[in-house]
């Protein structure tokens, strides 16, 4: 028989998990990721309590607010909820604004730390009015429309017959650099010629542009070509061949050609 001597051979005991030092470091892990989920989600400190509106002029700070207050509050399970800074998504707000007040030119959203979000706003503002068939809109001078109004509210009224597709408020309808040409013709007249021109109708391609004056007579300008050279061309006919007491009965003067017609 062979025997085994004593104490050769030990049976090796295991070692119990909680003094394993990988356990305790993940646990220590899920605690401090569980302790800032909370300071991030729920901690009362940010906690946002303060939307602030500053710029507004026709848009009131209750409108801006009834908005944003939904988007600020977060819902969990069981009914938990949340308005933590951490959590509002500053792009997603000024989107959503965007989109329900055409009317703002420009808006910044900002994170306040620690409870508060300021709204910032530029209203746009109304250069003149753009018309299609029986509709008008306030027009900015970006050529964007951004609110209904009555075609006698503005010192500058753009008929437009152009073919367009559905009408959206904060959508550009004319060009800025057309809607400057307008404004040129415009202050042009009143200035030098003593004549005032509140009506402009815009044809296809923005090409063809037609001034209807005070003194009830037409000017047709040719928006692609030189428009100053069409002003000055226009001031030269009116001094030289149609004095104020030869236009009556006058229906128009065309200065889209090399020549100018009148009638």
């Amino acid at each position: 028989m062979v025997r085994i001597p004593k104490g050769k051979y030990k049976i090796k005991k295991k070692n119990s998990i909680l003094q394993n030092r990988l356990f305790w470091s993940l646990v220590l892990a899920v605690a401090a990721l569980g302790a800032i989920s909370w300071l991030a989600f729920f901690s009362p400190f940010l906690q946002i309590t303060t939307v602030s509106v500053s710029g507004n002029e026709k848009i009131t700070a209750t409108e801006i607010q009834d908005l944003v207050w939904p988007q600020v509050e977060k819902s969990f399970s069981l009914g938990v909820k949340s308005r933590s800074l951490l959590l509002v998504n500053p792009a997603s707000i000024r989107v959503r604004l965007l989109e329900r007040f055409p009317s703002i030119d420009e808006l910044t959203v900002k994170r306040i730390l620690p409870q508060s979000l300021t709204i910032e706003i530029k209203e746009r503002k109304a250069t003149g009015l753009w018309c299609w068939e029986t509709r008008c809109f306030a027009l900015d001078k970006k050529g964007v429309i951004f609110e209904e109004a009555a075609e006698n509210q503005a010192s500058l009224v753009v008929k437009s017959k152009q073919p367009n597709g559905e009408i959206a408020l904060g959508k550009k309808v004319i060009e800025e650099k057309t809607l400057a040409k307008i404004l040129s013709v415009q202050q042009t007249l009143s200035q030098k010629a003593k004549i005032e021109a509140r009506e402009f109708t815009l044809f296809e391609n923005d090409q063809r542009l037609n001034a209807q004056t005070s003194e009830n007579w037409e000017a047709f300008f040719d928006l692609k070509g030189d428009v100053n050279w069409q002003l000055v061309e226009l001031e030269l006919v009116l001094e030289k061949e149609l004095p104020t007491e030869k236009r009556v009965g006058l229906e128009y003067v065309d200065l889209r050609f090399s020549k100018v017609y009148y009638k």
